[in-house]
């Protein structure tokens, strides 16, 4: 999921959630009877008759036809957008042109950038993906890391990395995003229990 999607993504749970939390929070004041101590026009009951001549009044059904239609539309939208996956397969390389055409496996390369990292030093576990995000090749790792691990060293190796999958696959401006996951203790001792 990129990140404007997110960023719709809490925009709307925020649009949908208040007014449901605020709704709820007056039903259970309502239900008790204090709500009326605050706001005093409203009823002790519910009065099912207005309800119904809401209903049937000539714009109601038009109304509520529209803003069905509305609603299905943007879960449509919302729906599609979520099964849109980031992930690069093939990555046009540079030379591609009309003799032919260049192209290298995303995954292949992610691979191997994680099996490399796990090479490192202080590194126990790696994965990567290469993402695309706002236009730009985007490597994303994830590495697992001993907590006695040489921070700062471990760093400078993994920016290394980054440097040379940028070379093999000759993307300049393919960016990188590398997460280290610190253990909470280091591989190989006893548990405490």
């Amino acid at each position: 999921m990129n990140r404007g999607l997110r960023a719709v993504n809490r925009i709307v749970a925020f649009v949908v959630g208040l007014p449901l939390v605020v709704a709820g929070v007056a039903a259970v004041l309502w239900w008790t009877g204090t709500l009326s101590d605050a706001w005093p026009q409203t009823s002790g009951a519910l009065d099912p008759r207005r309800v119904q001549e809401v209903v049937d009044t000539g714009w109601f059904g038009g109304v509520a036809t529209a803003g069905g239609v509305v609603l299905a539309l943007l879960a449509l939208w919302w729906l599609a957008a979520h099964l849109a996956s980031p992930r690069v397969g093939t990555l046009r390389l540079p030379g591609s042109g009309a003799d032919g055409r260049l192209t290298l496996d995303g995954s292949a390369l992610a691979g191997h950038v994680a099996e490399q990292a796990r090479r490192l030093p202080g590194v126990v576990g790696a994965r990567s993906v290469i993402d695309r995000e706002g236009g730009r090749h985007v490597l994303v790792s994830t590495l697992q890391v001993d907590p006695e691990a040489n921070l700062p060293v471990l760093s400078d190796e993994v920016a290394t990395l980054v440097a040379r999958a940028r070379d093999v696959a000759e993307l300049p401006g393919m960016a990188a995003r590398t997460r280290l996951a610190v253990q909470r203790r280091a591989r190989g001792l006893p548990r405490v229990r």
